[in-house]
């Protein structure tokens, strides 16, 4: 019982960090959720109830930003996403349990890096460079695959949007792209019989946290210094990426 209270507990923190990133940055719930509910469960159910949860913080966050969304952009990135997508969960249909909990401690290192040695925004304006431009194909694939199989599309191309975009435009977009991203992985992961273990009740107290983290994240991502608190959340991640590499 007092191990099932801790798990609980554990989850509430993790559901609130998670979704107060998201609320800030418009992408990272995935990033903290799937490597530390990986622990705490099992990493299917760490997967399922990402995609879940996105699935309703995703249209929230989505609202707010309605019209100022590059639908074009979105469209063209989500067709590769979801290819990748598709193949990812056919992958993770067959890979055993401590296969998946590495590849997620290299998902989650890589951006990690990217996170700490970060510098500070510029006021960059959409390239159009045609190689550039063409980058986005291949990118939109290996973050399908990546979230198709890991639970994880955000490392491929925020590293790619984030160095080529403005903060607005990169925030933006990307959440539009892992709004779609989340309900075509979610209705993958129930074809293909990927459920999560959380019992109802506890999913629907989760999922109420969830949306006070996001609100907070919302109102507080045009006042906070996005340097420190990347290298925050940097940090934070470092453990739980540590243990799944090393997890048997």
């Amino acid at each position: 019982m007092i191990a099932t209270d801790f798990i609980f507990l554990s989850a509430i923190g993790l559901v609130f960090l998670a979704y107060f990133v998201k609320g800030f940055s418009g992408f990272g719930p995935a990033l903290i959720l799937v490597p530390t509910l990986s622990l705490l469960y099992d990493p299917q159910t760490a997967i399922s109830v990402a995609a879940l949860f996105d699935c309703i913080a995703g249209p929230l966050l989505l609202y707010s930003v309605r019209n100022k969304i590059d639908w074009r952009y979105v469209i063209i990135v989500f067709a590769g996403l979801s290819v990748g997508a598709f193949a990812g969960v056919r992958l993770l249909t067959w890979l055993s349990t401590g296969g998946l909990k590495q590849l997620i401690g290299m998902a989650i290192l890589l951006f990690v890096v990217l996170l700490f040695f970060q510098n500070s925004e510029s006021n960059k304006a959409p390239y159009t460079s045609r190689w550039i431009t063409m980058a986005k194909y291949p990118l939109s694939v290996l973050a399908g695959l990546s979230g198709g199989l890991l639970g994880i599309s955000g490392p491929p191309l925020v590293i790619f949007m984030k160095f080529t975009y403005d903060k607005e435009y990169f925030r933006n977009q990307l959440i539009a792209i892992f709004t779609l991203g989340a309900f075509w992985r979610f209705f993958l992961y129930r074809t293909y019989h990927i459920h999560t273990a959380i019992p109802l009740t506890e999913l629907i107290f989760l999922i109420l946290i969830l949306l006070a983290a996001l609100w907070l994240g919302n109102y507080f991502q045009s006042r906070a210094d996005e340097k420190k608190f990347n290298r925050t959340i940097a940090l934070i991640l470092l453990l739980p990426a540590f243990n799944l590499l090393l997890s048997n």
